[in-house]
């Protein structure tokens, strides 16, 4: 850069004259002299002209390195010195397993997360070491809910599964007669990962080339349907299912007793079951065929009241019960299911509008099955009396007895 240099006194020219500003005698004037001083002026006109324009540089480049400092100062030191703010405060200071599980707790209370703005797709958008934290933490990943648009976003979901590093996964799919295909490739590598399933079929099931039996590791299964009727397409989706199989729960079909009998090796192994029964026997044939069976829920929609055959399960632990059906005619035989029931390790049963209630019935059953209820749930439109509670708390004195 060139800096001016220093210009003495001395250094001024001396632009004094010997001829008069005022009243001048011409006829004394020496023209030859006048035109020297004019040039010797001029000469120094030009330089001090070219001193103030090298000066005008001098400051021109001289503000440019200020703007540029002060892009600087601002663009990279504040930067820096904020960087290294976060670098010292307590946040930033955190292992990475303590930030991980925080994150952890960033999820959102969703059963199945899906590829949206939150966590944990928004925990990777925040700053590097957030984004490889995240990606580096298998348990944000293990919990996806896959669209019907499985295919368009497959490289996505894809990702997301990789993440995962061989951890657990709970997985809701929607199928369809058009993207189970890609479903089934998507699904495929990560199939021995699969230990919760949730499948909607919005369409009749297509012929299953993946079959619930390839799921090895699967523990619990939810299916539900948007049509009528899917019986033999759901009985060859799910005729052999994996022996690691716990948790059953099927809505919109209507199980009856023959139905049931073809799921042997479905209902072996299972300790948990949500299903609609079509008719009493299916109940009990249910019973019979989930011999582990602790908890059951059933909505039911009888349509014949026939007699039945003494059933005992001995390790049902909770019991509800929804129905579908109110007789108002006497003369129609009322719900039965208590009739020849014993359960004598249930600890927590509901019932959920079951009318007329069979308040006897019940309380043989109680006194049958010997065992140590701790709860009582009743929801009808017509409440239980007093009296028939206290008969209740009779029998089981810890009973607690709820009226909704």
């Amino acid at each position: 850069m060139y800096l001016m240099p220093f210009i003495d006194d001395d250094q001024i020219p001396d632009l004094a004259t010997e001829y008069p500003n005022s009243n001048p005698n011409y006829s004394e004037f020496n023209y030859q002299s006048i035109s020297a001083i004019i040039a010797e002026r001029q000469q120094h006109l030009d330089t001090v002209s070219h001193e103030v324009s090298r000066l005008e540089t001098v400051m021109d480049s001289i503000k440019h390195i200020h703007q540029q400092l002060i892009a600087k100062k601002d663009k990279i030191i504040a930067q820096s010195m904020n960087l290294h703010k976060r670098l010292v405060t307590a946040l930033w200071r955190l292992p990475t397993e303590v930030l991980s599980q925080i994150f952890v707790y960033c999820l959102p209370n969703y059963h199945y997360l899906s590829a949206s703005h939150l966590a944990p797709m928004l925990l990777t958008r925040i700053c590097r070491r957030w984004r490889e934290v995240a990606v580096g933490t298998p348990s944000l990943w293990c919990r996806l809910h896959v669209s019907e648009d499985a295919q368009r976003a497959a490289l996505c979901y894809d990702t997301w599964l990789k993440r995962s590093r061989g951890c657990p996964l709970s997985l809701k799919l929607h199928c369809n007669g058009t993207n189970w295909t890609g479903l089934r490739s998507l699904l495929q590598p990560y199939i021995n990962q699969i230990l919760c399933l949730d499948l909607h079929f919005s369409t009749n099931i297509p012929q299953p080339e993946l079959m619930i039996s390839d799921f090895l590791a699967l523990e619990e299964l939810n299916v539900s349907f948007d049509w009528s009727h899917p019986k033999p397409a759901l009985a060859q989706f799910i005729s052999q299912p994996p022996c690691t199989l716990r948790s059953l729960e099927v809505s919109e079909v209507f199980f009856d007793v023959e139905y049931a009998s073809a799921f042997n090796p479905t209902w072996a192994h299972l300790t948990y079951v949500d299903i609609d029964i079509g008719e009493p026997n299916a109940f009990l044939q249910l019973l019979r065929l989930c011999p582990d069976l602790s908890s059951l829920t059933i909505c039911t929609s009888f349509v014949a009241m026939e007699a039945l055959e003494p059933c005992t399960h001995t390790k049902l632990q909770s019991l509800h019960i929804h129905s579908a059906d109110t007789y108002d005619d006497d003369s129609i035989e009322y719900f039965n299911l208590f009739d020849t029931l014993s359960l004598p390790n249930l600890r927590t049963l509901e019932a959920h509008y079951v009318q007329p209630w069979p308040h006897d019935e019940f309380k043989t059953f109680l006194t049958r099955s010997e065992c140590p209820l701790e709860s009582l749930t009743l929801q009808f439109e017509i409440p239980i009396t007093d009296e028939q509670r206290a008969e209740y708390v009779a029998l089981i004195p810890s009973l607690e007895v709820l009226v909704e």
